[in-house]
């Protein structure tokens, strides 16, 4: 499925990862369920410290559904669909932050965020031809990546048309946090706060 010199690559960037994560994929029988688990698969066999689990226990949206977690939390974080295209190098960079639990947000924004004692469900809606949902994906990403009560799902809307109508998706990446607030766009960190914050009130 890779070509060699991207095996390399990945090969390399796995050279970072110092907990070992594991990629559980919530499947159907649908083809492209298979085609996330045999790209799963190539994943895995590239680093000793990644490890793919078929479980039907995981709470997800629809399948094909991976969660990205290393063996002792479940970050919350989910991927709906196959991450290729442009959702790929996110995807990879996911994996890297969950090994190392390094994320891209201000010590003001942890201090916030740590704040938070119930609930978020965030869906970030993308498509892989999308230069801003990449930036997106990984900001919120990170945001679950510091809080236990925040849960942070990404949705290729090609591949659930029903979903991205359901919540009218119209321009990507739009955001929709506890199905209250939602948002189209790149945004800052300060900005993703706010709205989490005005999804709780």
């Amino acid at each position: 499925m890779f070509t060699e010199e991207i095996k390399n690559q990945l090969k390399k960037e796995f050279e970072k990862l110092i907990e070992p994560v594991v990629l559980v994929l919530h499947k159907n029988s649908s083809k492209l369920s298979s085609e996330v688990e045999e790209f799963l698969r190539e994943i895995a066999s590239l680093s000793d410290k990644i490890q793919l689990s078929v479980k039907k226990e995981v709470e997800c949206l629809d399948y094909p559904c991976i969660n990205i977690r290393t063996q002792e939390r479940d970050y919350g974080i989910n991927f709906l669909g196959k991450p290729d295209g442009g959702e790929f190098q996110p995807f990879i960079k996911t994996i890297t932050m969950v090994s190392t639990n390094e994320y891209d947000l201000t010590e003001r924004t942890v201090e916030f965020i740590e704040e938070i004692d119930r609930p978020v469900d965030i869906k970030i809606f993308v498509t892989k031809s999308c230069g801003w949902c990449p930036p997106t994906m990984l900001k919120i990403f990170s945001f679950a990546l510091v809080s236990e009560h925040i849960s942070a799902t990404a949705i290729d809307c090609y591949a659930f048309p029903e979903m991205a109508v359901k919540y009218n998706v119209a321009a990507v990446p739009k955001v929709v946090i506890n199905d209250k607030v939602e948002f189209v766009g790149v945004k800052d960190e300060n900005d993703i706060l706010g709205h989490i914050f005005g999804a709780l009130s």
